[in-house]
Formats: C-alpha cells, sequence, structure tokens
C-alpha cells in the first residue's frame, strides 16, 4: 500500500483534503473538539484550524508518517486508530503505540519509524508552522503538548520494562489492562475490549512470537481470568489480572 498523498483538489478531482475556500461542518469540528490538546481552543479557533489544516483519509493498512513533508508537525487522530512500529534486524515488526480517536502524535516521534491505520482513519495534519501560530495563540497548548510527549514517554519506559522483567503471560496481561483502559466497554460485571486483535498483532505490542501469545491465553482461559468470544477479549476476573500484570520474572 503506497504511503498516503495530500492534495489540494483541482477541477474535476475529488480531493482528499477539507477545502480553505469553504467553512467546517459540525461534525468536522465535533471531531476536533475530542482532540486533547485541542482543548484551549475555542470554536472559532478550531474552525480555523479546520480550514488551514488538511484531512489525510486512510485505508485500513495504509501507511501515513513521510519524514520529509511531516517534519515538525502534528498529527491529529479524528477518527479510527493507527499503528506505531520499527522493523527489527530480523524483518521482525515490533508495535511501539497504538493510538485512536481524540490524541495527537508528533512527527518526531516517528523518524526512523512507521505509521499505518489499523483501520479506516481519518488525521488531520498541522505542518509546522500551523503549530506555531496557534501555540503563539493560545500558549495553554503547548504544556498540553508537553504533557503529551510526558505521557508517551511514561507508557514507552513502562512498555520497554514489561519486555525486560516479565514473561509473557504478565506482559499479556499488562497489555490487556492498558487496552481495557483505553478502549474497554463495560455492561454490567462484564469487561471486554471491542476491537479484535489477532494473536499476531498481539504479539508485536509485547515483543512476543504467535505460539508465546497462544499459549499465554491459554493458561489466563484455564485461571478464568480471561475468555475470548468472537475474537473479542472478555475479561472475567480483574483482580486476578492485575494479578497476573504484576509478577515479575
Amino acid at each position: 500500500m503506497q504511503p498516503a498523498t495530500v492534495y489540494l483538489p483541482k477541477m474535476g478531482e475529488e480531493g482528499v483534503v477539507v477545502s480553505m475556500r469553504f467553512p467546517a461542518s459540525k461534525p468536522q469540528l465535533k471531531l476536533l473538539s475530542l482532540v486533547d490538546v485541542l482543548e484551549p481552543l475555542s470554536a472559532e479557533e478550531l474552525e480555523e484550524l479546520a480550514t488551514r489544516c488538511p484531512d489525510i483519509r486512510l485505508d485500513e493498512g495504509q501507511e501515513f508518517y513521510q519524514s520529509q513533508e511531516h517534519v515538525g508537525g502534528l498529527f491529529l487522530i479524528k477518527e479510527g486508530r493507527v499503528l506505531i512500529y520499527k522493523l527489527t534486524s530480523l524483518g521482525r515488526r515490533l508495535t511501539l503505540a497504538l493510538h485512536g480517536t481524540g490524541t495527537a502524535l508528533t512527527a518526531r516521534r516517528l523518524q526512523g519509524l512507521h505509521a499505518r491505520a489499523l483501520e479506516p482513519s481519518i488525521l488531520t495534519f498541522m505542518r509546522r508552522e500551523e503549530l506555531k501560530y496557534f501555540v503563539r495563540r493560545k500558549p495553554e497548548m503547548g504544556l498540553y503538548l508537553m504533557d503529551l510527549l510526558a505521557e508517551h514517554l511514561r507508557l514507552m519506559d513502562a512498555r520497554m520494562s514489561d519486555v525486560i522483567h516479565k514473561e509473557v503471560p504478565a506482559r499479556l496481561a499488562s497489555l490487556i489492562l492498558w487496552l481495557l483502559s483505553e478502549e474497554g466497554i463495560v455492561v454490567g460485571r462484564d469487561y471486554f475490549i471491542p476491537k479484535r486483535y489477532t494473536h499476531e498483532q498481539l504479539g508485536t505490542m509485547i515483543g512476543a512470537n504467535r505460539a508465546a501469545i497462544s499459549r499465554a491465553f491459554g493458561r489466563l482461559q484455564d485461571e478464568e481470568v480471561v475468555e475470548l468470544r468472537r475474537r473479542r477479549i472478555h475479561v472475567r476476573n480483574l483482580e486476578l489480572l492485575q494479578r497476573v500484570a504484576d509478577q515479575e520474572r
């Protein structure tokens, strides 16, 4: 799949960006208002941002980061989920982060890495010039960006610590807890993750192969900690899952 391209629509073509000639629609502004780092901006400023910054529409599996084009900018995830990963010297994919609707991603963090959509997604890209313009107008936005970077570093440190200090079942339990906090749904006493993940995808997130993930799932299911229903992860015992996640080598 080719990297996504962003261009202004020409006569007779269907563009993939919001034209600067027209005001942004209410649904577009609603999606932008959900992005965490944009919380300090007013409705008028969000509308200005929408008209100045183009949308990138991605198909599932489509890569979007281009080092020269996106240097110093900021991706805003309006809809969907994106995966950040690196390739090891053996060609294996190691997932470093997973970001969903309402989050922001600095292009500088993607240098030397790969970024692709896990599902059909819509991103807004702020070039460095636009980013500086809005931070100068609303300095609070700069503080939100600092918090964002600090949180990304914290999660990265936690992920690396898990790989070093924990066996695969504990790493998998930690990952399930994290996915539950990010996108989980609670119905009565049922905790579950609505998105379907393959064993291979989960393995790339915790540095384990598919067979090891299958064995870890088998253990967690035997101990009645989790169960798989239609390829969705359901948590049967949240307290026990936390206990497994805390186990070190």
